[in-house]
């Protein structure tokens, strides 16, 4: 088979599995150059007879390839048998009800695997139905193989699944049992502790009904002494209303007198000042008048002075 031819056949499987396929068709590629020479070597008159018995190298539905078994290798994407199982099953309330839950677990890790190796043959043979001369009749054997295949896991599944319904169910009854039997036994001391809470709410109201009782004997007083405290509180709160509006009162007179007082003094003051001003025009004026006299006696002296210098000359 060409290296192309495999390439293209190789695209059409999955992703998953295209390194499983690479391996199975480099095997049955190196099958069928093995069977080249044998088969040139048979005479020409009986080729046809050859061709028709020989067996074929491609890998039918069964998982053969080339008249031998095709083992289909393990992959990481294929469950083992077991590998779903959880590696401790929860307890249930009881070691057969575990047991159970393994089984179960078990059983549906056999079909996941059943499933899964299904669909593998499926790909595997309808890869290799591109080798058939006739390979729309090899893909709908296979595809006819594989229905069938799945039909009995389907059938395998589903009573799988009524079993774990059912075992669910009887689970579901027994811990209801337990449950109403449970109920049942505490039924005593749920109506014992049910009596006494109800005698401790009587006792509660009762004690409610005597307070509000004792309030209300001793409201009167209560309301009295209150209403006393309070005219109290308003008359010494008048008192000290008017003594604030006399004190307000004595201020503002003050206040006035000061008022008064400073204006005396500042008449005072203006009155003296004027007293000042005059009294300093005064001395001003006498000053001035004295030195003109000064002045005036001055210049008569230095007048006098010459005609009694010519007078003596003349003697």
């Amino acid at each position: 088979m060409p290296q192309n031819v495999m390439s293209s056949l190789l695209c059409r499987a999955p992703q998953a599995i295209c390194a499983l396929l690479l391996s199975v068709t480099l095997a049955d590629h190196a099958l069928a150059q093995d069977a080249t020479p044998a088969q040139s070597a048979i005479p020409d008159s009986s080729a046809s007879a050859a061709i028709s018995t020989a067996p074929r190298t491609s890998s039918s539905l069964d998982g053969t390839v080339g008249g031998r078994v095709a083992t289909i290798p393990s992959s990481p994407l294929l469950p083992s048998d077991g590998a779903g199982a959880p590696a401790s099953a929860p307890r249930a309330g009881s070691d057969a009800a575990s047991g159970q839950s393994a089984e179960f677990a078990a059983r549906q890790a056999k079909l996941d695997r059943r499933s899964a190796e299904n669909q593998y043959r499926y790909d595997v043979a309808q890869h290799n139905c591109y080798s058939h001369f006739f390979v729309n009749h090899c893909l709908g054997t296979a595809r006819d193989t594989m229905r069938a295949e799945k039909s009995e896991i389907r059938v395998d599944q589903l009573a799988l699944d009524e079993e774990q319904r059912a075992v669910h169910a009887q689970q579901r009854d027994e811990n209801t049992a337990v449950r109403l039997a449970q109920d049942t036994a505490a039924a005593p001391q749920h109506a014992a502790n049910e009596k006494a809470n109800q005698a401790t709410y009587e006792e509660k109201q009762r004690q409610h009904q005597l307070d509000a009782a004792s309030r209300g004997a001793t409201a009167p007083a209560k309301e009295a002494a209150n209403q006393a405290e309070y005219d109290k509180k308003q008359a010494d709160f008048q008192a000290k209303l008017d003594q604030a509006h006399n004190n307000a009162a004595q201020d503002a007179a003050q206040r006035a007198h000061n008022v008064g007082k400073f204006d005396d003094k500042q008449r005072a003051a203006a009155e003296h000042q004027e007293t000042v001003k005059q009294r300093q025009a005064k001395a001003a004026t006498a000053a001035a008048a004295s030195q003109a006299a000064a002045a005036n006696a001055a210049s008569a002296a230095a007048a006098a002075k010459p005609a009694s210098a010519a007078s003596a000359a003349g003697k």
